[in-house]
């Protein structure tokens, strides 16, 4: 299936057209895609059809379509906007050609405020799925560079809530920074668990495995390599020193994620230590405030 489809919204003029123009000949004008559009009913309230130079509607992909009318040098003033899909071949005349595309109205907003030369979008109040699929748009289907770009600064809001999905997308189009920021943040989550597994791309996934494994083993290196200081002269140091080297190995051994709360995993070996020696509690204070 083509990504988008012609269609014609016509005017009438009282002139006959004929010829082999393909926009017209794929598709009838009687459609009740372009006579919604036609009757007005249901145009963006910022992209009405009496906007300025109007040349071109394009109508969005959900079961109500919305139309946007355009102006095409507006629309082509970057990257040859579209121009991947054939749309640079319209050629306006008397009608209104009609461009049926394949995103949602949501998608071509955003889209179209890239677009416009004096102000941004406001990403603050677009949804994380549909910034997402404009930077899809963008950067898959259409071309769009500078769109690509926005987008990609834009999902810089959602490292903390979406660090998958945002380190996936990062990656997949080379923005290597953000995929570095994004990747502290998946830490938290257990990435073998199948709704990660169809996010990450098995590049992806291996790298991310790869770093969890490396967290989880330096955590360990580092509770291993610590030692403790006996404050109080009612014990020997040996035996604490003992005590905590087993301690130690029991905790090494419950560190199994890349991301730990210390103080749940040093809680049975402190409560076991401070029952033996209860006046080091100064000892294991000290300890544990090193990771917490």
């Amino acid at each position: 299936m083509p990504a988008v489809s012609f269609v014609l919204a016509h005017i009438d003029t009282g002139k006959s057209h004929t010829g082999t123009n393909s926009v017209t000949a794929e598709h009838s004008c009687s459609s009740p895609l372009s006579a919604a559009c036609l009757n007005l009913a249901y145009y963006h309230p910022n992209y009405p059809p009496s906007s300025p130079k109007a040349n071109l509607v394009l109508a969005s992909s959900d079961s109500d379509s919305c139309c946007f009318a355009i102006n095409c040098k507006n629309l082509f003033c970057r990257d040859d906007a579209f121009g991947s899909v054939g749309l640079e071949i319209v050629t306006p005349d008397s009608n209104l050609p009609l461009i049926k595309l394949g995103e949602s109205r949501e998608v071509i907003e955003v889209i179209l405020a890239c677009l416009q030369p004096d102000r941004l979008p406001d990403f603050g109040n677009i949804d994380f799925r549909v910034l997402v699929s404009a930077l899809e748009a963008a950067a898959d289907k259409y071309c769009l560079v500078h769109i690509e770009k926005m987008c990609l600064l834009a999902l810089g809001a959602y490292y903390r809530t979406h660090p998958v999905e945002v380190y996936t997308l990062a990656s997949h189009y080379s923005c290597q920074w953000l995929a570095k920021v994004a990747s502290k943040y998946t830490l938290k989550f257990n990435i073998t668990q199948p709704e990660y597994q169809d996010i990450l791309t098995s590049e992806n996934y291996d790298v991310l495995v790869s770093l969890h494994k490396s967290r989880i083993n330096i955590s360990k290196s580092i509770v291993l390599s610590q030692t403790i200081a006996v404050e109080s002269s009612s014990y020997k140091i040996e035996e604490v020193e003992e005590l905590w080297a087993e301690a130690s190995e029991q905790i090494a051994l419950r560190i199994t994620r890349p991301s730990n709360n210390f103080q749940q995993l040093f809680a049975p070996e402190l409560e076991l230590a401070l029952s033996r020696f209860p006046k080091c509690a100064k000892c294991y204070a000290a300890l544990l405030a090193k990771f917490c």
